[in-house]
């Protein structure tokens, strides 16, 4: 298998969230914190791309130390510095290529700004994509191409390490020291063995498909989340005492709501909460639907979850309003970011005691989108469970114990008909949670045939597991669109 990586950065999580509350973490070594590196609009239409400003970086290990590198990624820089892709030797920059504040391309000994070893005649201009591809030999005397929109560019060879090493067993994406940086979509990475994606392919795209539905399953949709389980830059928002706040989401499946959750970001453990579950009346919260008993006590930065009395039935399309009450002023994580406000919120003064009443009040829309969740149980599917972005962990997840226990699901179609398809790549996001070694293989099934991936070790924190497929296993021919659409995948317990 000659594929080492490729990532469209879709399945991390919505526009305008930081690296460092998503799940990129889970599959790249390092991320920005902050605000250093985001997700946002990417290429192509529904599809995410990377921002890197300030000088900070996203890093990946690769699986081996590799002599040649073949790969391409879409770039968007702001010409505010050098921005581009770093291949280093544990920690030292072997070469680098990227674009300069000029809008020329080149090829450094060393990192970005490093020794020149080859530069573009002609320049691109500002904050507009560009896809750059490389076929880089680490050597004292290295040979090199480069491309540019599928075009080559310089060629030749050259000095394209520093250690003493000849060979590359990192990456890392730089955006510039500046901060509007740089973007970064659509990335592939393959070594020079094998007979099929040893070479440059020209401009691609690298398109993320989610579950729809089950195919064959095994394992139990231990737990799912409705509403708003996930921050996208963990602002803050004041919200003052004797408060009903309520939002309005929809069940994607149905089950039963067992509790509510929020996000405090101050501590008290004097502060009391109530949950409160109404109907929907016309896109208004309208009769009470379930409440519970006072929960006193918060910490900050930790789920507070406040048990219904009675648990409520959800219905699959069905809106309902979820929310809290409280007597105490506090401050409590948004959903929301920066520059994106959505004003999700809906608040009501009310009478803690009393609380929460019957038929909502009348309550003030564009209030900040708090973070408020509900913990379902019951649910029917577990594609369900495993198609939210970003993936929920533990509040979203379908769990089993059993050795052979498999999960495959069927996956929504490709939004076009690519002229020639690189591969298939089945990601699983994966952790264990009870004691003793576990191993688990990323599944695909095409047609008859099912293809088992490697035998992978998860830990007790959350890692994406893949599986590479370079040609389609039920006909052993390059994949089409047509057989791509078909597939299902998904994971297996192996021990």
């Amino acid at each position: 298998m000659v594929e080492i990586f490729w990532d469209g950065f879709d399945k991390y999580g919505p526009a305008n969230m930081y690296t460092n509350y998503s799940t990129m973490g889970d599959e790249w070594t390092s991320v920005p914190s902050g605000g250093y590196g985001l997700l946002v609009a990417g290429r192509f239409s529904n599809s995410l791309a990377l921002n890197l400003t300030y000088g900070y970086t996203a890093s990946r290990t690769l699986p081996s130390n590799y002599s040649r590198l073949i790969g391409g990624v879409a770039m968007q820089p702001s010409l505010a510095g050098n921005c581009g892709v770093i291949f280093t030797d544990v920690g030292t920059d072997q070469c680098s290529v990227g674009f300069n504040s000029s809008g020329k391309l080149v090829l450094w000994q060393g990192g970005l700004g490093g020794t020149q070893i080859a530069i573009s005649s002609a320049s691109i201009t500002a904050n507009s994509w560009h896809y750059v591809e490389w076929d880089l030999t680490f050597a004292s005397s290295g040979t090199y191409t480069v491309w540019l929109d599928g075009v080559q560019v310089f060629t030749g060879s050259g000095n394209l390490k520093t250690s003493s090493n000849s060979y590359a067993n990192s990456l890392i994406l730089y955006g510039s020291s500046s901060g509007t940086g740089g973007n970064f979509d659509d990335m592939y990475l393959f070594d020079s063995t094998g007979s099929t994606n040893n070479a440059q392919r020209g401009d691609s795209r690298v398109e993320t498909l989610y579950p729809t539905a089950d195919a064959s399953v095994a394992f139990s949709p231990s737990q799912g989340a409705i509403g708003a389980y996930y921050s996208l830059q963990g602002l803050t928002g004041y919200m003052s005492a004797n408060i009903l706040f309520l939002r309005k989401f929809t069940a994607p499946v149905s089950g039963t709501l067992n509790s509510i959750s929020i996000m405090p970001q101050a501590s008290s453990s004097g502060a009391n909460f109530k949950p409160a579950v109404y109907a929907d009346n016309s896109g208004s919260p309208g009769t009470l639907l379930s409440g519970g008993s006072t929960v006193t006590g918060c910490t900050s930065g930790t789920a507070l979850t406040l048990p219904l009395t009675t648990a409520q039935s959800l219905t699959a399309g069905t809106s309902y309003w979820i929310g809290y009450v409280t007597d105490t002023s506090l401050a409590m994580q948004r959903q929301d970011a920066t520059g994106f406000v959505t004003s999700a919120g809906y608040t009501a003064s009310i009478t803690f005691s009393s609380a929460p009443p019957s038929t909502a009040p009348s309550m003030s829309s564009g209030q900040y989108s708090v973070q408020v969740w509900g913990n379902v149980t019951g649910m029917s599917t577990n594609y369900s469970e495993t198609n939210e972005v970003p993936a929920g962990g533990d509040l979203s997840c379908v769990t089993s114990s059993t050795v052979g226990a498999e999960d495959r699901y069927n996956f929504g179609s490709l939004s076009s008909t690519p002229a020639n398809i690189a591969g298939v790549k089945v990601s699983a996001l994966l952790r264990k949670t009870d004691s003793g070694a576990r191993t688990v293989t990323v599944q695909l099934k095409s047609g008859s045939m099912e293809v088992t991936g490697s035998s992978q070790t998860p830990t007790t924190s959350y890692l994406y597991f893949a599986n590479y497929q370079d040609t389609d296993p039920n006909t052993s021919a390059a994949w089409t669109a047509s057989g791509v659409n078909a597939v299902s995948a998904g994971a297996k317990i192996a021990t």
